[in-house]
């Protein structure tokens, strides 16, 4: 009697045990796939379905930092800052999004900045070297 509650407890132990990292295996899969869906959301454009909020808001912030920054500064802090806000909102190549430029011409009008000023702007010169298209971009959001 005593050996058959040996194996009684051991055969338990057992099955415990795999039981216990079957559970630890499953959570830990789970784990993965969620990390896995929160990496593919976080790196979301504003360009992507259902992102459409997320670019008027990524927009918004370009536009408000611009017209702060479109009188003086540094065409450097300027591109990094850009880089930041872009960061900010999950964007990775925001010199080929044409919301950015856009956003930078609601900036520029909104500082007083007329259409035939913008290529004297500090900046615009170092974005036309990045997006060739760039000009044309920031002026058509100066489009009535």
């Amino acid at each position: 009697m005593k050996d058959r509650l040996r194996f009684a407890v051991v055969l338990l132990s057992i099955l415990t045990l795999f039981a216990g990292c079957s559970l630890s295996y499953s959570s830990g899969t789970s784990s993965d796939s969620s990390k896995s869906s929160s990496n593919s959301s976080g790196s979301s454009s504003p360009s992507d379905e259902g992102g459409e909020s997320d670019k008027a808001s990524y927009m918004s912030d370009v536009s408000a930092f611009t017209s702060r920054a479109a009188k003086e500064g540094n065409a450097e802090d300027f591109m990094r800052e850009l880089g930041k806000i872009a960061e900010k909102h999950g964007i990775t190549d925001w010199e080929r999004d044409t919301a950015t430029y856009n956003a930078i011409g609601t900036g520029l009008r909104r500082a007083g900045i007329t259409r035939e000023e913008v290529r004297d702007v500090y900046f615009v010169k170092d974005l036309t070297v990045r997006e060739k298209s760039a000009l044309v971009l920031i002026q058509e959001s100066y489009q009535p």
